[in-house]
């Protein structure tokens, strides 16, 4: 008798882990066109581009389409559509956490991903919303030194976490690239990748809802990449641009850092000599899917050496908005910065590393 007990309780506690998964495994990829279709505890809601299945609710899920809507027009701006007509709505699924998230197949370290074949975004809700008000610290009397250290903490370590809306202005980038060239047309990864964390650092609105404020600092990128350069590690310009996906993920945590400051170089740098180039890029590219063809038209006038130099001079008059605690306290215990010397770069603050099915963030 004792067998079989253990038996069916070993198989009963087997199945109540593989339960979740099996939930998950039940949620339908892509579009769900009727009510019917709709799995219990989630909710649909449509908007002009966007067809958004949210597992946390009906409020977050309008969060997240308004955004993304501000952010199409975004995108429609800098990078005209070829298309015309009758478009049917980009799917964005927002599981409730990143159990959930990566049960469902998300790949590992992301944040986000989108998929082409299955013709959606998927994320979940990291818990920080970048259109929320910042909490006001309480007037308690004068702050102290170990006031100041632990409030700049908990800046630095808000600055770390993943912004829902931040992933998913960088993944609606590529949802919108794949539908705009009407293919699977390659990008190199330092404008693929580079603009897809330009965008996540778009503000969410104005208070309007109409606009998004572009170029803002992506602290995180920025401190690997300062890191990054006063170790000499960065990566030479010639080689940088002509990097795919798989060497680019082979080094992500530089990588991504210079893919961002590099899209935000061209776009504000230099007195806006060269912010025609990346948006006339994606254009030929819908004309000849050749990249290395195009890159070569892109840049034929461009002095590549000049470029690196004042692409260097550029990354060394960017500060980033949130001071590290750490860094701040070991210089007034008078050691290093522990940011600028001898350490090995962090990892992206986004999940910069991960490789999902059309880039994950």
């Amino acid at each position: 008798m004792t067998i079989p007990l253990l038996r069916a309780a070993a198989l009963a506690t087997f199945a109540a882990l593989l339960a979740p998964l099996a939930a998950q495994n039940q949620i339908r990829p892509g579009p769900w066109t009727s009510a019917g279709k709709v799995p219990e505890g989630w909710v649909v809601h449509n908007t002009k581009n966007y067809h958004i299945q949210s597992q946390c609710g009906l409020d977050k899920a309008k969060r997240l389409g308004e955004h993304m809507e501000v952010m199409n027009v975004v995108y429609r701006r800098m990078f005209k559509p070829d298309k015309t007509g009758g478009v049917k709505l980009q799917t964005i699924k927002v599981f409730v956490d990143e159990k959930a998230f990566h049960a469902y197949g998300a790949p590992p370290g992301a944040g986000a991903y989108y998929s082409p074949g299955d013709r959606e975004m998927v994320c979940y809700d990291t818990g920080k919303w970048s259109d929320e008000d910042p909490k006001a610290a309480p007037a308690t009397g004068p702050e102290t030194a170990r006031d100041r250290l632990a409030r700049r903490m908990g800046d630095f370590e808000d600055m770390m976490k993943m912004d829902i809306l931040g992933c998913a202005a960088h993944e609606g980038w590529h949802q919108y690239y794949h539908w705009m060239v009407v293919s699977r047309v390659d990008l190199p990864s330092w404008i693929n990748e580079g603009m897809g964390d330009y965008f996540y650092t778009a503000a969410p609105r104005d208070g309007k809802g109409k606009k998004a404020d572009l170029g803002r600092m992506f602290d995180g990128r920025l401190r690997i990449l300062k890191a990054a350069k006063a170790q000499s590690r960065m990566v030479p310009l010639a080689e940088f641009l002509a990097m795919l996906q798989r060497d680019y993920y082979s080094n992500p945590s530089i990588c991504y850092a210079q893919g961002w400051a590099f899209c935000q170089f061209l776009l504000h740098g230099a007195g806006g000599k060269y912010a025609k180039l990346i948006p006339q890029y994606v254009t030929e590219l819908c004309r000849d899917t050749n990249w290395e063809s195009v890159q070569k038209k892109v840049f034929k006038a461009v002095d590549l050496a000049a470029l690196e130099v004042e692409f260097h001079a550029y990354v060394d008059t960017l500060k980033t908005s949130v001071a590290d605690p750490l860094e701040e306290l070991e210089k007034a215990m008078g050691g290093e910065a522990s940011g600028e010397a001898g350490g090995e770069p962090a990892e992206p603050p986004a999940g910069g590393g991960g490789a999902g099915p059309g880039g994950g963030v």
